[in-house]
């Protein structure tokens, strides 16, 4: 094809694109790459024709999406990918869709496969960070580091083989290791496992070949109400139960097993499980659920317990009530009460429970006047066999989390006043009923734009940055809710506000509460519509510069510069700056949720075949137990833009510490609203952007001091040399070399 053929092609091409005629797009676009000369590897990067076609391929599969034609979606992505195999934005977008819908394994590897050509491609750094969590996610690392939660079942498993019970059947076996403690016993005749899961069904199976088990247990990758194998076993072995005890299905599982799986003398561990129910207050289990900020309450007229989280009473929560109360915000308001007892051995009970005819009703005394019931906390006590228990009580270091039951308002409650309750599993659905909800009406909003209204910090420096602006015709306000431009619409400082639509509900109801006309109001479905206006038009841009997550937004960051382009030359926009902050920091209790560090794990090879899932960035931390290692420093400016920019630096810890006892760096934000007001931080125990950090590999050391890995780890740090990553609105941070 000659350049003028391919010119008048390419016009086709365009006309199809400007009328929306993707599919047709897409047949011309590839007619030309077909007909063409394959162009050089240099000059392939600068192809317009590739990022046209990376273009066209995108808006297709959106239009495919659309109309739920999901396999044409990837087929058309594969022939993408024939033209331009290492395109790396088109491989994260197969990536990205991959993963949307659940196909997680293969997204990883489109996403790996970016990185070995480009390891600063930030987005598919991210990405992939985010398939890990899905792959295996982080509560697995905390239960395999558990080791009293481990010994308990070895100690059992052995019991009960030493019994008798010697045919063992593995329930959600992950990643074996409860198999392994079967199959080290003397006298186990039998052993198989199973797992719906098919990256641990694999893991499991690399782990039993590694320790040169393979031909002693039976593996499969389904869920044991699917197996079809003709056979019973004399012990089941399962530890598929979440914070709440029953979420994971446990009860339909084991009447499925009693049935069909189970000898009838066969015996289970667990045998059985206690729970318990208390009430408690906490201002930070309360931000995410209601709201509580006085100050927005006053601001906008809006009457009391208004809001609700769309997510707030429809099921229980998994939070670390220890960690919330070594932050001194958590505080029981209530006696605790046995709330519910099942027997995993009896069929008869599990079906009462697994049906709703048989439910716990408790009655709660509380401790004191002056107190506010915010909700109730649920754990668990597991009686594993005759001799073995472990517990979830919120005192106990235990792997799991504590299920919580929210209030839809902040009841006062008086010394003495008793609580009753009825919970109940039915359908493996643990619920708590009760009277004490508020019947008033309540707008349902999502819980992250209620935890950013109840920043009353954020919500004071970003409404007093904007005060002093005047006479202003059009405002975009990109918030999780959009209240400063409501406010400045309420004064009469501003005639239109633009902003996204994703609280729609809430801003028309604070509108009408307000008497703003919402004909002076613009929603908008995305940042894309904003660019339909014309240049030079805005007086104001207010940006969301940090997620709940403990993320920069990075799409607002990517299409910064062209938001400029719509804002008036003498226009203003808040936030002026953005700076990650950090520190060197100590935490065994993050290490555990990140990487196995389990000796006997070690030598069983499981933290082996999990390495390639551990995750680099650890988002929303709440509170946690951590000792600074060194002073926290300002790590870098965040620039407003996507480009690539890196920053160098140098982190001297206080004082010598061992390589093995350097974990992490836990980062913040501290924001710069406007040039002469003071930063804010997101370290701030109410902020509604929480903490995050960069894990610090074990293999960061290695070779510090000599070959030996046990000296490595025990050698002296004094300084880490870091370099801070930021492109397409993410940010990394890599250790570059340590000081001895």
């Amino acid at each position: 094809m000659s350049s003028d053929e391919e010119i008048g092609e390419l016009k086709v091409v365009y006309d199809f694109i400007a009328q929306g005629k993707f599919k047709k797009a897409f047949a011309s676009a590839t007619k030309v790459l077909d007909q063409r000369s394959p162009p050089s590897p240099e000059a392939e990067e600068e192809d317009p024709l590739r990022e046209l076609f990376l273009f066209v391929v995108t808006k297709y599969a959106e239009q495919l999406e659309q109309e739920g034609k999901i396999e044409q979606v990837f087929e058309i992505i594969e022939q993408g990918l024939e033209y331009f195999p290492e395109h790396p934005e088109l491989l994260n977008e197969t990536g990205v869709r991959l993963q949307r819908y659940g196909r997680s394994l293969e997204a990883s590897i489109c996403f790996e496969r970016v990185l070995l050509q480009d390891s600063r491609y930030l987005k598919a750094y991210q990405n992939l960070q985010n398939t890990k969590c899905e792959l295996v996610e982080r509560w697995h690392f905390r239960m395999l580091n558990d080791v009293v939660r481990n010994a308990a079942f070895r100690a059992a498993i052995e019991s009960q083989i030493a019994e008798g019970y010697n045919e063992v059947l593995d329930i959600g076996t992950g990643t074996g290791l409860l198999s392994m403690y079967a199959l080290q016993c003397e006298g186990i005749r039998k052993a198989a496992a199973c797992d719906g899961s098919e990256i641990m069904v694999q893991i499991a199976r690399d782990v039993f070949g590694a320790n040169g088990l393979s031909d002693r247990i039976c593996l499969f990758q389904s869920y044991s109400q699917d197996l079809k194998i003709g056979e019973r076993f004399s012990l089941i072995v399962t530890e598929t139960l979440d914070s709440g005890a029953f979420g994971e299905g446990i009860l339909e599982t084991l009447i499925h097993a009693k049935r069909h799986l189970l000898l009838p003398e066969g015996k289970i561990i667990p045998a059985k499980v206690t729970l318990y129910a208390s009430g408690y207050q906490s201002r930070a289990l309360t931000a995410s659920n209601i709201l509580i900020n006085e100050a927005f309450i006053e601001d906008f007229s809006l009457p009391s317990n208004c809001l609700l989280s769309k997510e707030g009473t429809k099921c229980y929560d998994a939070e670390d009530i220890g960690r919330i109360q070594a932050n001194d915000d958590f505080e029981f308001v209530t006696d605790t009460v046995v709330s519910m007892v099942v027997d995993f051995n009896d069929l008869d009970c599990l079906v009462r429970f697994q049906d709703g005819t048989e439910v716990g009703e408790v009655e709660l005394t509380c401790l004191d006047d002056g107190l506010l019931l915010d909700g109730f906390v649920v754990w668990f006590d597991l009686q594993l066999d005759e001799h073995q228990a472990i517990s979830t009580d919120p005192t106990t270091s235990t792997c799991w989390n504590q299920a919580i039951f929210r209030l839809n308002q902040r009841l006062p409650v008086a010394k003495d006043q008793r609580l009753k309750l009825t919970m109940s599993c039915k359908d493996g659905a643990l619920s708590i009923a009760h009277n004490l909800n508020s019947v008033e009406n309540q707008i349902s909003v999502h819980e992250h734009v209620l935890e950013f209204l109840n920043d009353n910090e954020y919500y004071s420096n970003l409404t007093e940055a904007t005060e002093s602006l005047d006479d202003m015709e059009k405002v975009l306000d990109l918030s999780l809710f959009p209240y400063a431009g409501l406010k400045l619409l309420k004064e009469g400082k501003a005639r239109m506000l633009f902003c996204l639509d994703q609280a729609e509900d809430l801003i028309e109801f604070v509108a009408n509460q307000n008497d703003i006309p919402m004909g002076s109001i613009m929603l908008v479905n995305s940042l894309q519509e904003i660019f339909l206006l014309n240049d030079y038009t805005l007086d104001l841009i207010i940006l969301q510069p940090v997620d709940v997550f403990g993320q920069i937004n990075s799409e607002h960051f990517c299409l910064y510069q062209s938001l400029l382009g719509k804002l008036k030359p003498i226009g203003t926009v808040v936030p002026s700056s953005l700076e990650l902050h950090g520190s060197v920091i100590e935490s065994d209790w993050i290490v555990k949720c990140s990487r196995v560090e389990n000796p006997e794990l070690e030598q069983f090879q499981i933290d082996k075949y999990l390495a390639s899932l551990e995750t680099e960035n650890h988002l929303d931390l709440g509170p946690f137990s951590y000792r600074n290692l060194s002073p926290t420093v300002k790590l870098a400016d965040i620039q407003f833009d996507g480009k690539l920019h890196e920053t160098a630096l140098e982190l001297a810890l206080s004082e010598p510490t061992e390589a093995s006892r350097v974990h992490a760096i836990l980062y913040h934000y501290q924001i710069g609203f406007t040039p002469d007001r003071p930063l804010l931080g997101t370290d701030r125990a109410q902020s509604f952007a929480k903490r995050s950090a960069f894990i610090i590999p074990k293999s960061t050391f290695h070779g510090t001091s000599g070959d030996d890995e046990s000296s490595s780890e025990s050698s002296q740090i004094e300084q880490l040399y870091t370099t801070v990553l930021q492109n397409h609105g993410v940010i990394k941070c890599d250790i570059a070399s340590v000081s001895q």
